[in-house]
Order: C-alpha cells, then sequence, then structure tokens
C-alpha cells in the first residue's frame, strides 16, 4: 500500500493485478504488500491466441501439409513376427540332481540369447538364404547425376545397371544395416518366450524373414552344441588313453608290492580289500569279547554260591525238580503245624510227616549242591578259555604290528589305483554321455507361434501422424504467437498506457478493417457516407465526423461505435486534466502517421455537436493536415504569424455547427521561431477568450521542437499513440520530451486499435475506468 503519487508514508489501497502497483512496486522495491501475484488471465492469453491467428495458421498449415505430404508418400510398412520360448539348456541326459531342481533359466543365459538372435551372423544367414541382397528393399539408393543420365543417354545404356557400379561390400554392408533396422527383438517380461519382429514393404517377405530368423536360430544353436560336443569327446578320448594307461600301470605296482611283501588281502561284503591277518584278529577279538562276558557272568553265579545264598541264584528256581520239591516241603509243613496244635508228636500221622518233612529237605539240599557244584565248574571253565583266546589274541595283535608297517606303502599304493580307477570311470561315463548327446540332436528352443504375413500396414499411420502434425503444429503456433507478442515493444492496450507511461487512456479509436470484418455490409454502407472518400485501409478515424443531418448528406450512422468512440473521448476530455477545466487542448504525437490530425478534427467536431463554439487551429507549421478536412484559401496561421492581418479574419466557419477553423496557409521556414512568439501566444488568450474549447494540431513531439513550445502555452495536452505500432520507447521519451517543459499531459488517446472478436468491448470497459479514476 503507498500512495497514488508515489509516497509510501501515505496509504492507498490497490488491488492485485493492478498494473499502477506494479509501476509502483518496481519504484519502490522496498514495499511489499500482502498478496502480489496475479492470476493466470486466460482472458488475455485468449486475446493473444486471436491476436496472432494468422502466425498461428501459417505454423498449423505448414507444419500440417509438410507432415500430410510426408505420409502420404510413404510407402506402407507391414509387420510380421514369430513367437519363441528357451528353455534351460539341459537338452540330452538329466543327471537325479538336476531333475531335482528348479525349472529355472538364469537371466545371463537369456540376455546371451537375445544377443545371438540381435548378431550380425544369424542376419548373414537369412540374407543369404533368402538372397536379400539382392531385393531392392535392401539394396542402397544409386546416386544417378544429371551429367550421368546423360552419358548413359548417349551410350545408350541401361540405366538398371547402375547397381553394378555399386560395389559388392557396399551391397553387403547395406543389406545387413537395413535389415539390423527392421529387425526388433523383444522379450517378453517374466517369461522365456521371444518375439521376434520384423518390418516390411511386402507382408509375405516379412513372414518368410521371421520364419526364417526362428530357424537359423535354432539351427546355429544345434550346431554350435554339435561342435562343443565333437570337441568334448575328442578331447575325452585323450585323456581317457592317458588314464587307462596310468590305471594300469598304479594296479601292477600295487601287485608287486603285495607279492614281495607276502600281502594277502580278501574283499569284503561291502567291496572293500582287506587282509587275511585282519580278518583273524577281528575274529579273535570278536570270540574275546564274548569269553569275557561269559566269564563275567558266571563269576558272578560263583560269588552267590561261595556265600550260601542259594535261593538267589537265578537258576535254582528255574529247575523243576526243586520246584516240586520245594512245593511239598511246603505243604508237610502247613500239615504238620495243623496235626502238632491237635496231636503230640508221638502221634503216628504227626511222626509220618515229621519223617517226610526230613526226607524232602535232605533231597533239597542235596539237589541245591549238585546245582552250585556245576555253577563253579562252569566258572572255571569260562576263567581257562578267557585265558587262552586273550593268549591268542595277542599272538596275532603282535603279528599284525608287523603287517601293518609294510601295509602303509600298500595303502598309498591302493589309493592311488582307486583315484585312477573313479577319473577313468567318469571320463568313460562323460565320453559316453557326448556321444549320446551328439547323437540326439535336440534343441531347448522351439517355435511356438511361427510367422504370418499380415496384410495390415502398421505405417505410415495416418490419423497418428495428422494428429500429432495438429498438436505440435498448433503448439508451435501458439508458442510463436506468445513470443510475438512477448517481443512486441508496441503500445497494445490501455493497461500499457498506465504501466509505461503512468497516465490516464482518454479514448480507443478502431480501425475500419476491424469492424468491417465484423458487421460486413452495414459498414460498407456506412464508409458510402463519408465525404472525404478516403481509402479503406485508413482508420475510421481518417473520415470527419460530420452531422448526419448535414445537407449533402454527409456523417455516419448514429450507432456507430466510431461515433461512440468520440462522444467517449469527449466525455473524457472534458472530466481530465486533474479536476481543472483546460479549453484549450494541443494535440499531438510522438511520430508521424499516428493520426493525430484526424484525432483533432473529430474531437472538435464531437465538441462542437454540444452546441458550444470551437476553434480547430492547424498549428502543424511543418506538414499541415487539417485543410484536407477543411479546405480554405483565406485561413492562414502563419501569415498572422508573420505579422500580416489579425487572426481573427482568417477564421471561417466550417460546414459542422460551431465549429471553427483555423489553417495553416503556407509552410513557412522557421516554424519553431513563430510558435514561440508573442502573436502566438496573443492568439492564444484571445481564442480563449472568444470560443468554449480551442483545439490545436501539432507537429510529433519529435520531429521537433514545436509540440513542446505549444505544450507549454495550452491548457492540457492530448497524445495520440498507434496502438500496435509504436514502440514504447519512442512513446515515453516524446512523453518526458512533453513533461520536461511542463507539458499539462492529461491523457493518451490509443488509435488505429484493432478491435475485432470482440476486444473493443474490453478496452472500453478499461478507457471508461481509467479515465473515470482521472477525473
Amino acid at each position: 500500500m503507498i500512495s497514488e503519487n508515489g509516497d509510501p508514508d501515505k496509504m492507498e489501497i490497490f488491488k492485485a493485478g493492478d498494473p499502477r502497483l506494479e509501476r509502483r512496486l518496481l519504484r519502490y522495491p522496498s514495499v511489499r504488500l500482502a498478496e502480489t501475484e496475479r492470476p493466470p488471465d486466460l482472458v488475455a492469453w485468449w486475446r493473444i491466441v486471436r491476436k496472432r491467428r494468422r502466425t498461428i495458421l501459417i505454423c498449423f498449415s505448414v507444419l500440417f501439409g509438410v507432415v500430410l505430404i510426408g505420409t502420404l508418400s510413404q510407402k506402407p510398412v507391414y509387420r510380421a513376427k514369430v513367437l519363441i520360448e528357451i528353455d534351460k539348456e539341459n537338452p540330452s541326459l538329466v543327471t537325479p540332481q538336476e531333475l531335482l531342481q528348479l525349472d529355472e533359466v538364469s537371466d545371463a543365459y537369456l540376455e546371451t540369447q537375445y544377443k545371438v538372435l540381435a548378431s550380425e551372423d544369424l542376419a548373414e544367414r537369412v540374407i543369404h538364404e533368402l538372397r536379400l541382397d539382392q531385393n531392392a528393399e535392401f539394396l542402397p539408393s544409386p546416386r544417378v547425376r544429371p551429367w550421368n543420365k546423360i552419358v548413359n543417354r548417349v551410350l545408350s545404356s541401361d540405366p538398371a545397371d547402375d547397381r553394378a557400379a555399386v560395389p559388392k561390400p557396399s551391397i553387403e554392408e547395406t543389406a545387413l544395416a537395413r535389415f539390423e533396422e527392421r529387425l526388433d527383438i523383444r522379450p517378453i517380461r517374466r517369461s522365456r518366450a521371444v518375439e521376434i519382429r520384423f518390418e516390411s514393404q511386402n507382408p509375405e517377405l516379412a513372414a518368410r524373414i521371421v520364419n526364417a530368423i526362428a530357424e537359423n536360430y535354432i539351427q546355429k544353436n544345434l550346431e554350435a552344441r554339435w561342435g562343443a560336443t565333437q570337441k568334448t569327446s575328442e578331447w575325452l578320448s585323450q585323456q581317457l588313453q592317458d588314464l587307462k594307461a596310468k590305471l594300469e600301470n598304479s594296479e601292477n605296482d600295487l601287485q608287486k608290492y603285495a607279492t614281495n611283501n607276502g600281502l594277502l588281502y580278501l574283499e569284503t561284503d561291502k567291496g572293500n580289500a582287506e587282509g587275511i591277518l585282519d580278518q583273524s584278529l577281528r575274529q579273535l577279538q570278536e570270540e574275546l569279547t564274548k569269553a569275557q562276558a561269559d566269564r563275567y557272568e558266571k563269576e558272578s553265579l560263583f560269588r552267590l554260591v561261595q556265600s550260601g545264598d542259594y535261593e538267589s541264584l537265578p537258576g535254582v528256581f528255574e529247575n523243576r525238580l526243586l520246584q516240586d520239591l520245594s512245593e511239598r516241603l511246603a505243604e508237610l509243613q502247613r500239615e504238620h503245624a495243623q496235626l502238632a496244635a491237635i496231636f503230640t508228636e508221638d502221634y503216628p500221622r504227626v511222626k509220618e510227616v515229621t519223617s517226610q518233612i526230613a526226607e524232602i529237605q535232605s533231597s533239597l539240599d542235596r539237589e541245591r549242591r549238585h546245582a552250585a557244584q556245576k555253577i563253579s565248574n562252569d566258572y572255571f571253565a569260562a576263567l581257562r578259555r578267557e585265558k587262552l583266546v586273550q593268549q591268542a589274541f595277542a599272538e596275532k595283535q603282535g603279528e599284525a604290528n608287523r603287517i601293518a608297517e609294510k601295509s602303509v606303502q600298500y595303502g598309498i599304493l591302493s589309493r592311488e589305483v582307486d583315484t585312477n580307477k573313479g577319473l577313468y570311470d567318469g571320463l568313460l561315463q562323460r565320453l559316453k554321455e557326448a556321444g549320446v548327446s551328439a547323437g540326439l540332436r535336440a534343441s531347448n528352443i522351439r517355435i511356438v507361434d511361427p510367422g504370418r504375413a499380415s496384410y495390415r500396414p502398421i505405417a505410415p499411420m495416418i490419423p497418428l501422424n495428422l494428429g500429432l502434425a495438429a498438436f505440435l503444429g498448433s503448439g508451435l503456433g501458439v508458442g510463436l504467437a506468445f513470443l510475438q507478442e512477448h517481443l512486441d515493444q508496441t503500445i497494445r492496450n490501455s493497461e500499457d498506457v498506465d504501466y509505461f507511461l503512468n497516465a490516464p487512456v482518454l479514448g480507443l479509436v478502431p480501425t475500419l478493417e476491424s469492424r468491417s470484418r465484423r458487421k460486413g455490409k452495414r459498414v460498407a454502407a456506412a464508409k458510402r457516407h463519408f465525404v472525404l472518400g478516403l481509402a479503406d485501409s485508413r482508420p475510421l478515424a481518417d473520415a470527419a465526423l460530420i452531422e448526419s443531418s448535414h445537407p449533402n448528406g454527409y456523417g455516419m450512422p448514429k450507432e456507430s461505435v466510431l461515433l461512440e468512440a468520440f462522444r467517449e473521448l469527449r466525455t473524457s476530455v472534458i472530466l481530465s486534466a486533474s479536476g481543472r477545466f483546460a479549453n484549450s487542448i494541443l494535440v499531438t504525437s510522438a511520430q508521424a502517421g499516428e493520426g493525430k490530425t484526424t484525432i483533432a478534427v473529430n474531437l472538435a467536431v464531437s465538441l462542437a455537436q454540444l452546441g458550444q463554439p470551437v476553434l480547430l487551429v492547424d498549428a502543424d507549421l511543418r506538414r499541415p493536415s487539417v485543410q484536407k478536412y477543411f479546405p480554405q484559401r483565406g485561413s492562414r496561421l502563419s501569415s498572422y504569424l508573420a505579422g500580416h492581418g489579425a487572426w481573427q479574419e482568417m477564421v471561417y466557419q466550417t460546414s459542422v455547427s460551431r465549429l471553427y477553423v483555423l489553417n495553416c496557409g503556407s509552410v513557412p521556414e522557421n516554424p519553431c521561431e513563430l510558435l514561440s512568439s508573442d502573436r502566438m501566444r496573443a492568439l492564444l488568450r484571445e481564442a480563449v477568450a472568444t470560443y468554449r474549447f480551442v483545439i490545436l494540431d501539432s507537429p510529433p513531439l519529435l520531429n521537433g521542437a514545436d509540440s513542446r513550445i505549444l505544450g507549454s502555452v495550452t491548457g492540457g495536452t492530448i497524445l495520440v499513440v498507434k496502438g500496435g505500432a509504436t514502440p514504447r520507447q519512442v512513446v515515453q521519451y516524446a512523453e518526458s520530451q512533453a513533461r520536461s517543459v511542463g507539458t499539462n499531459l492529461i491523457g493518451v488517446v490509443l488509435n488505429h486499435l484493432d478491435v475485432s472478436w470482440n476486444d473493443y468491448s474490453y478496452y472500453a470497459r478499461h478507457r471508461s475506468k481509467d479515465a473515470a479514476g482521472a477525473a
């Protein structure tokens, strides 16, 4: 928030997006507002597109036409494809370990196969097989120069022989290059399938080529495996012969050593070689272990016998006789106890039972002694057997230690024999497998879908190409349009005036062409009422606004937008000048050709229509133009300024009511001196006192000092700018020149605006708003 006059201490609120706000921010960069960003103005962008529509249409037409011609001139291209599957490289014999592995193919192997499919060797195979080097589609284009054609015609040579002039290496290289350009290898993600594509101008040829690629790829894979198998078989055969000789030598050395040292080895059930002494020693060891176990068992029974604990002997209760005697003794003892409770010892039955008990007890003791004697005998027998087995084991162990010293070297030789035998068996097995693999000719590659001829072309894609051309052409055109708009340094609208000149816009005057494009016949009919017969290329403001009630029928329709534009200009001029009334107004421009005279004439006519006297003075003493609108020989401002006569006598009334004109007359040699004279000041003082408005048409500001001289003595100055044509640097310099001499610049009139496509209503709204703000 800063003041309108630039004082940052005085607060005044500006809306976001106001150009005056941006100008204040540039002047006072330290000032920061709460919100200074302007939202995108889509309407302004659309106006730029409509304004630069010619550039957009040219870019669109050129690019679209080039793409259309290029697309239609292309020959149709057809695509054929074949799908193959690459399995794991283990085609012939599969080991049990490989059967348990997952059926996966490494990425490195697949990538290698993709490179093989795109290799030059495979491409050359297909080229030679299908004779593509003789196909015109794959041959280099001969460069036939004009003089070569003339020589061929003179010598009556056949132009078809131009291919013979091309070297054979060049033909092969070109065919290979074009083949590789049209070949496309596309692996399918997360699978072992590969799609081979080929593009050609002949659909049948494309199908033959992809099928030939797949078949030659499989054949090449088989040849590579066959060659590798043959080399492997040759190497294995050579190594097998050497290893066989080495195995025979090692077996002879082992047998000779065993014979010389008296070593005899037998083969066990497990297939291992073992010496006879070792077998005997092992058997003695087993017998000794059994004898010791038997002796331990019988020694425990012997100890029980010695302690007299016969009842604890495990074999006593297992004897049937002892069990019967024990049961009979228990029954007799129970009966004796019953009888003793009733009878005395002398009772016969008691005596009989007592006698039986003694007899059975004696038999039981006798049987127990026999069992104890047997246990003792068994113990002493087991002890003697253990000693004999232990003595025999010791003798065999000593003999085994002597043999073991000789078996060390035998073991070394035996291991060497086993190693050579294992190597020999392995190489022999691999040699047999290689022979079987070479005979099978199995491949891990199979064709899933063979190539078929497709008669639907893939190129040129006319809708896509034209769509892209339209999109790119439109984008390029819009980009160039915005670039032109960005590089355009002219004053184009009221915002530019307010931003670059810090002055209000008093009026916006459209062009005839822009109105004609929109209203056609109605504006063309209005042109027939113009009185000066101006060319159609001149703006509408180049026709004087004569009242429609003029006797000659001159004038414009009352509903004309041009008439309304000058009425609004008239209102803005009356309400301008910062609140003070200015009845002497100077109309000027930065440079020639901006329509200042037209604006001055039409402003004077518009002011005269208010019913008050208006004087129009042609103060352009260098190139006077008012007399083209109001020709009168007796009106000569230059003569008055030179000291001849009175200016009142030289003023004449025009056909417009209350409009008076003072023409320049002849062009003087010293215009600056005449305009700065006292007679000019006296004319202005007297004219202001006589007329309500005095309008002066002056030379451009940059063509001399005339306008600055007049601007310093008039009440206000109007700067006419040709919209979209005058560079803003020129207008800024002219505005600074006018203000340097104290000129009261009341506003700017934008002339010759292209108001087609309803832009005039937008400009009019801004103009009215700026004029009201200035008032």
